[in-house]
C-alpha cells in the first residue's frame, strides 16, 4: 500500500447517531462515544503515485494480532500489527489488482478485480501461519506469512509465494467483451467473462476446510454462482488436488450429486483446471453438489463453531430481489443442509457474524444491489434461522464483525442515506447503539479483541489527516 515508513497521525472523528430519538444509550457513559484515535499509512500509497482507493475485505487474526487488508490499488495485502497499531508490510504475488471500470463503482471492475478476501490458517503465537487469498482470476493463492511478508520498504520485485495456487473456475478472457456482453474476441466457450473472481471466504478450523465463493459468474451463460470447498491441509494443491467439492447455487436440489459442469477441453486449449474451463473446476475426485437458485451472486460467509457448519450469504433466491437467505453448508458431508429464509424482507445478504456463545447470527444486508431497499439488519438464531431482532437504524453494509472483546457487533455501512457510517450493536442485548460517520467509501472493517480497536480502510479523505491525499486505515476506539 505505501512506499515509506508509516507513522501514526491522531485525528478526531465526528460522533453521531442516525436517529437520536431512538438511541437511548447513544453518547452516554453506558454506550461510550467512539472516535478515530489514529490513522495508519498504507504501504506504497502516495499522493504522487497511486493512492489507496480500492480494497475489499479486512481480517484480523486474534492469535498473532495482525491485520490483513486486501489492497487492490497496489495489488497486495497490507499487513499491520494491531498490538502497536503500525504497518508491517505487504504480501504480494501476482494479484490482479484493480481492474477499471464499471458504472457502479467507477474506479473498479469489481467482479474481475483482486485480491478480494483472506483467511489465516495454522497460526500460533510463534508461527504466523498461512494466508489464503482469493483473486480476480478465479484463484486462491496461498502464502507462508513467515517467509512471504515483505517489509514496508521493499521497492517491489521481491514478492514470493511459498505455497500453491488453487483454481476455483475459469478466469476472464476479455474484459471488453465481458463488460459489453459481447464475444468479439471469439472466446471458445462463448463466455469471455469466465467465472469472474474468487471472492468471499471462511475457514473451518475443526475440519481444516476453506470455503470460497465465485458469486459473480453470469447466470445463464455459465452455471452462475458457486462455492468451492478446499482442503487446508494441502496448501501446495498440485494439480488442484486440494479441491474437495463444488456446490452450484442453481436451484437443482440440495441432494443432487450430478449435473455439475465438466471442464471444457479441446486439443488446443490444454487441460483443466486452467483458463479454458467453462465453469468451476469439477474433475474426478471432486464432489458435485447444488444449492438454492441464487440470482444475484453470493455475499460473505462465516463458520459457526457451535453447529460446525458454514453459513453463506445468498442475497437473492429466485426472481424476487426481496427474497434472500442464509445458506448452511456441512463441511464434512460437502452439501447444503439448511436454508434460513429472509423471504420478502428486502435483505440482500452481504455479510455475516456469529455472536456470543455461537448462538446468534448478525445478518448484514446490502440493500442496494439492483433494487434499493430501506437499510436493515437482522439478528438470527444461528442454529434454526429464526429471526430474533429486526434493526432499521443501520444497514446497507458490505462487511460486519463480531468482537468478543467487548461483545459488540460492528457494521461497515457505506451506503447509508447520509453517507458511510460505522454501526454499533450490543451483541448481548441486540440493541442498536449508535452510528459513527466514517466517509471515504468505508465498507470493510475488523476489530482486535484485546484492545477493542476497530480498523476501517478509508479512501483519500479528510478523516485520514496527514494521509488525506492517499488514503489510510483509520483506527477507531470507544472513549
Amino acid at each position: 500500500m505505501n512506499s515509506r515508513m508509516l507513522a501514526l497521525a491522531i485525528i478526531p472523528a465526528a460522533i453521531g447517531c442516525s436517529t437520536p430519538d431512538n438511541c437511548p444509550l447513544c453518547g452516554t457513559t453506558q454506550s461510550g462515544a467512539y472516535t478515530a484515535i489514529a490513522t495508519m499509512q498504507v504501504p506504497q500509497a502516495s499522493p504522487y503515485g497511486k493512492p489507496f482507493a480500492v480494497w475489499d475485505i479486512v481480517v484480523q487474526d486474534p492469535v498473532t494480532r495482525r491485520l490483513y487488508v486486501t489492497d487492490r490499488s497496489h495489488a497486495g495485502i497490507a499487513v499491520y500489527d494491531t498490538k502497536k497499531d503500525v504497518p508491517i508490510g505487504q504480501v504480494k504475488g501476482g494479484f490482479v489488482g484493480s481492474v477499471c471500470c464499471e458504472p457502479d463503482r467507477a474506479s473498479n471492475f469489481n467482479e474481475a478485480s483482486g485480491p478480494n478476501a483472506t483467511v489465516v490458517t495454522d497460526s500460533t503465537p510463534t508461527d504466523l501461519g498461512k494466508l489464503w487469498v482469493s483473486d480476480g482470476d478465479s484463484t486462491l493463492k496461498v502464502f507462508d506469512l513467515n517467509k512471504d511478508t515483505l517489509p514496508v520498504l521493499h521497492n517491489d520485485g521481491t514478492a514470493s509465494q511459498s505455497f500453491g495456487t488453487v483454481h476455483t473456475g475459469r478466469s476472464l478472457t476479455n474484459i471488453d467483451d465481458c463488460a459489453r456482453g459481447t464475444n468479439v474476441s471469439n472466446d471458445a466457450t462463448g463466455n469471455p467473462c469466465g467465472d469472474m473472481r474468487a471472492d468471499e471466504m471462511a475457514y473451518d478450523p475443526d475440519h481444516k476446510v476453506v470455503l470460497v465463493t465465485n458469486g459473480d459468474s453470469p447466470v445463464g451463460v455459465t452455471n452462475g454462482a458457486f462455492v468451492t470447498l478446499v482442503n487446508a491441509n494441502n496448501p501446495l494443491c498440485v494439480g488442484n488436488s486440494c479441491v474437495l467439492a463444488q456446490i452450484f447455487f442453481d436451484g437443482a436440489g440440495d441432494n443432487l450429486t450430478t449435473g455439475c459442469p465438466l471442464p471444457y477441453n479441446t486439443p488446443l486449449a490444454g487441460a483443466c483446471p486452467g483458463p479454458t474451463c467453462p465453469s468451476g473446476a469439477v474433475t474426478a475426485g471432486v464432489k458435485c453438489a447444488h444449492g438454492p437458485n441464487a440470482q444475484n451472486g453470493l455475499g460473505g460467509s462465516v463458520y459457526n463453531p457451535g453447529t460446525k457448519r458454514f453459513l453463506v450469504s445468498t442475497p437473492q433466491v429466485g426472481s424476487n430481489p426481496a427474497d434472500g437467505e442464509v445458506t448452511e453448508i456441512d463441511p464434512v458431508l460437502l452439501k447444503v443442509t439448511n436454508h434460513f429464509s429472509l423471504k420478502g424482507l428486502g435483505c440482500q445478504v452481504a455479510s455475516l457474524a456469529v455472536g456470543p456463545q455461537n448462538k446468534n447470527l448478525l445478518v448484514g444486508c446490502a440493500n442496494r444491489e439492483g433494487t434499493a431497499f430501506y437499510p436493515s439488519t437482522f439478528i438470527m438464531d444461528a442454529t434454526t434461522g429464526a429471526i430474533i431482532k429486526s434493526i432499521y437504524d443501520v444497514g446497507r453494509v458490505d462487511e460486519v464483525w463480531y468482537n468478543d472483546g467487548d461483545k459488540r457487533y460492528y457494521l461497515a455501512a457505506r451506503d447509508m442515506p447520509n453517507g458511510s457510517v460505522l454501526g454499533i450493536i450490543d451483541a448481548n442485548t441486540n440493541l442498536w447503539l449508535q452510528n459513527v460517520p466514517t466517509g471515504g467509501n468505508a465498507h470493510g472493517l475488523a476489530v482486535d479483541p484485546i484492545n477493542n480497536h476497530i480498523y476501517i480502510p478509508i479512501s483519500p479523505n479528510a478523516r485520514c489527516g496527514r494521509y488525506s491525499a492517499e488514503g489510510c486505515i483509520a483506527v477507531y476506539a470507544r472513549q
